[in-house]
C-alpha cells in the first residue's frame, strides 16, 4: 500500500478546521494522560497544569509531589481546576497500571543497541504512531535534578527524547511537557483513529508473563532475564498488538508450553 504524498496531507489538514481539533482533543483527554515522577518545584507543577489546558487534556498524575500552594496555583492559570483534581500517587508503578502505554520521557539516550532500555524515538515518530491506535496512553517525566531512573524506564514500553542543543540538552519540565503535547496536537490531523482495539493492560501482562515462564522453563540464564524482558516489552508494544492477535499469540504459546498452559487460556 503506498504512502499518502504531502501534497494529499496537506490538504487533508486544511480541511482540519477548530471544530474537529476540539472533538478529537476531547477523545484524547480520555485517553492520555500526564505522568510528573518526583517532582520538586511547584511552579512547574502549576505550570504543567496550564499546558494541559491549553492542550485540551485533564488528567494530571504525581508521584510523590512537594505540597501545592500559591505559587503552583498561580502558575496553573486557566488549568487551575486541572491542578485541584490532580490524582496523588506514592507508586510510580500504580501511577500508570491501567495504560496501554507508558513512554518515559529523558534527555540522557543512546544508540547503542546493548544499552535499549535508552533508545529513543522522536515525539514526532511516537505519536504518530500512537495516535491512530485505541488504548490509553502515559507520558511520563522524571524529577528536574536527574530525571527518571532505569528502575522507572524499565516500567516504560516506550522512551520519547526531545532534541536539543548537544552541549546543553536539558529542558525544564514545563517546557518538554509543552513540546511534548504541541507535538500531539500537531500530529492531530493526520491520525484519525482506526484499527481494532490494542491489547488490554491486563493480558499485555499476561503475554509478558507467559514468555518470562517459558524463559524459566527452558533454562534460559538467569543473569540475563531482567534485560531480555525489558527488551521484549518494548517489542511487544511497538507491534501494537490487538486483543484478537493476543489470543492467537496465547495459543501458541500454549503448545510450546505444552499441557501445564492448558487451563490458563481461557478468554475472559
Amino acid at each position: 500500500m503506498s504512502k499518502e504524498n504531502p501534497r494529499h496531507l496537506q490538504r487533508k489538514k486544511d480541511k482540519f478546521n477548530e471544530e474537529d481539533l476540539s472533538s478529537r482533543l476531547s477523545e484524547l483527554a480520555s485517553r492520555v494522560s500526564v505522568v510528573l515522577v518526583s517532582p520538586k518545584n511547584e511552579g512547574n507543577i502549576g505550570a504543567v497544569a496550564r499546558i494541559l489546558k491549553n492542550t485540551g487534556l485533564s488528567d494530571l498524575r504525581l508521584v510523590n509531589p512537594p505540597a501545592l500552594g500559591d505559587e503552583a496555583f498561580a502558575r496553573s492559570m486557566g488549568g487551575r481546576e486541572i491542578l485541584e483534581n490532580a490524582k496523588i500517587f506514592s507508586d510510580f508503578e500504580e501511577s500508570v497500571k491501567d495504560f496501554t502505554i507508558v513512554a518515559g520521557t529523558s534527555n540522557v539516550k543512546t544508540y547503542d543497541e546493548r544499552k535499549f532500555l535508552r533508545i529513543p524515538v522522536s515525539p514526532e515518530t511516537f505519536w504518530k504512531g500512537i495516535l491512530p491506535k485505541k488504548g490509553r496512553i502515559a507520558v511520563v517525566f522524571g524529577r528536574e535534578s536527574d530525571g527518571l531512573r532505569n528502575e522507572e524506564l524499565a516500567k516504560c514500553n516506550f522512551f520519547i527524547n526531545i532534541p536539543g542543543n548537544p552541549e546543553y540538552n536539558v529542558y525544564n519540565l514545563s517546557h518538554a511537557v509543552g513540546i511534548l503535547l504541541y507535538e500531539m496536537i500537531r500530529q492531530v490531523p493526520y491520525s484519525q483513529p482506526r484499527g481494532s482495539e490494542l491489547i488490554s493492560p491486563k493480558n499485555f501482562e499476561l503475554l509478558v508473563g507467559r514468555i518470562e515462564k517459558l524463559m524459566t522453563d527452558s533454562s534460559y540464564p538467569e543473569y540475563k532475564r531482567d534485560k531480555s524482558m525489558v527488551m521484549i516489552r518494548r517489542i511487544l508494544s511497538r507491534a501494537n498488538i490487538t486483543q484478537s492477535e493476543y489470543y492467537k499469540i496465547m495459543g501458541v504459546l500454549k503448545y510450546v508450553g505444552g499441557p501445564r498452559y492448558e487451563n490458563n487460556d481461557k478468554r475472559p
